[in-house]
């Protein structure tokens, strides 16, 4: 089932990382209410009585009221709103049929200078009674401009005039942005729904593409790790940088990637696969939970070859399993062709160690008969650089903090680094004992800006993540 919740966000009937924009999903929620009509205590009556009506078109409620000829029903305040188009339409249940009704649309927002600003009518004569209609209002340009822009105080009013003052119950349900957000077949009869929020300019193809990516995956997942997951999961499109993120049972996906990428809806596996995690206890390492979700994304991903999306076929030189993603899903599956045959996958079995809080070093002993760096130079077939037993040690973290890498010396040029698990602009302070000199470089190569080390430095200051080569002498 989808749910349209007005003028920004869709109720669809149905990884951790950096960033944590929790004031979206929450003001997703809002807007589903308010603008679902899901709650009477979300809007007020100049006149009549309000009460919720189980009789919708979408979500869990509509919006009755009865005993009235003319009242005024306004919102409670909304901050910006998702989806802006040049049309919103209102689904309405009238009990009778009337030989006269308007309803009239306004917005407010002090903060955008509009007081009870006129958007548009929509008549109620000619509309048939006891069976839902859809009614259509143009949004002028101007409206349309300033609910674009960022507010917390819009209010909206729609005033009702018809001849109802019998006690019978005219029912609203589903102020929307028509165009805003797309209402596609496939979360027909689904147990799980889907929040959705989007940004002015978006695709709508692209978001009904992900929108049935989550409800043909977000189930199989589920099933296979989690039955105890969400059940109501959030898909917001922003303009906040990076590609896509996680957090809690919201997803997010940045506009311009997406735009940019519009086969690339498989990332949405990724992401709700990072939903499904949720509840591992103890050590969870990063490169596991990311591994783990690309092993989901390469499983169950509807258009990976379309993309052009894959995972490594094996290893090469400048991988590492510590960068998680892919590199560590293509790890993985090589443990199950290897090891675990007739066993259930890695990915499993480390989902349910993850969940009890057990995980340790142990683990993979336990999995496969094997250590952790004995697997992965197994993989490599001997080819991949075992850890060094001596030289300097470059830390992820100021301070001397976070994972650390033992470097003998030589000549590091960026791949040479990816393959001893030391990332690109990864560097944050760094340990030189007597007699060792190092040369770090802003860029591969061995170019761009040059500082050189010869005693312990818990911070870098410019070079702070710059370093992209080093030299140890």
């Amino acid at each position: 089932m989808l749910t349209c919740w007005a003028l920004s966000a869709c109720a669809v009937a149905g990884e951790p990382q950096d960033e944590d924009p929790v004031e979206t999903a929450e003001l997703a929620l809002t807007q589903g209410s308010v603008l679902g009509f899901e709650d009477v205590a979300d809007w007020t009556a100049s006149a009549g009585t309000l009460e919720s009506s189980t009789d919708r078109t979408q979500g869990a409620a509509a919006l009755g009221v009865r005993d009235f000829m003319y009242a005024e029903l306004t919102s409670s305040p909304l901050s910006t709103l998702s989806g802006v188009t040049d049309e919103i339409t209102l689904d309405i249940r009238i009990p009778e049929a009337a030989p006269w009704g308007q309803v009239h649309l306004y917005v407010s927002s002090p903060s955008l200078n509009l007081n009870r600003a006129w958007v548009d009518l929509a008549s109620l004569e000619n509309v048939s009674a006891n069976t839902w209609s859809t009614l259509s209002f143009d949004v002028p340009a101007y409206l349309q401009s300033a609910l674009q822009q960022s507010y917390s105080d819009l209010q909206i009013t729609l005033a009702l005039s018809l001849p109802s003052d019998d006690g019978a119950l005219t029912v609203l349900d589903n102020l929307n942005f028509e165009g805003g957000i797309p209402d596609p077949a496939c979360d027909d009869d689904s147990p799980y729904t889907l929040d959705v929020t989007t940004v002015p300019g978006f695709d709508s193809v692209i978001l009904e593409d992900m929108m049935c990516t989550f409800h043909a995956v977000y189930p199989q997942l589920v099933q296979r790790f989690n039955p105890a997951a969400a059940t109501t999961v959030g898909l917001h499109i922003t303009n906040e940088p990076g590609i896509a993120w996680a957090s809690d049972e919201d997803t997010f996906y940045n506009r311009q990637f997406m735009l940019g990428n519009p086969l690339g809806t498989d990332v949405v596996v990724h992401e709700v696969m990072h939903v499904v995690q949720l509840g591992y206890l103890g050590e969870v390492p990063s490169w596991i939970v990311e591994g783990g979700a690309d092993y989901a994304r390469d499983a169950y991903g509807l258009r990976n070859n379309d993309a052009g999306w894959s995972i490594p076929s094996g290893w090469t030189y400048g991988s590492h399993y510590l960068f998680g993603y892919g590199e560590a899903a293509a790890f993985f599956k090589w443990m199950d062709a290897t090891y675990r045959v007739g066993l259930p996958p890695v990915v499993d079995a480390l989902d349910d160690i993850l969940r009890a809080g057990a995980y340790s070093s142990a683990t993979w002993v336990d999995l496969t008969g094997h250590g952790l760096e004995t697997l992965w130079q197994q993989y490599s077939n001997g080819n991949a650089p075992p850890p060094a037993t001596s030289g300097i040690t470059v830390y992820e973290n100021s301070g001397f903090g976070g994972r650390a890498v033992m470097l003998d010396r030589g000549v590091y040029d960026l791949i040479d680094l990816r393959a001893r698990a030391v990332a690109n602009d990864w560097i944050s302070s760094i340990q030189v004992p007597a007699g060792y000199t190092v040369t770090v470089y802003y860029d591969a190569g061995f170019t761009g800006t040059s500082v050189q080390y010869t005693s312990d430095a818990s911070t870098l200051g410019a070079t702070n993540d710059q370093i992209s080569s080093i030299v140890i002498e």
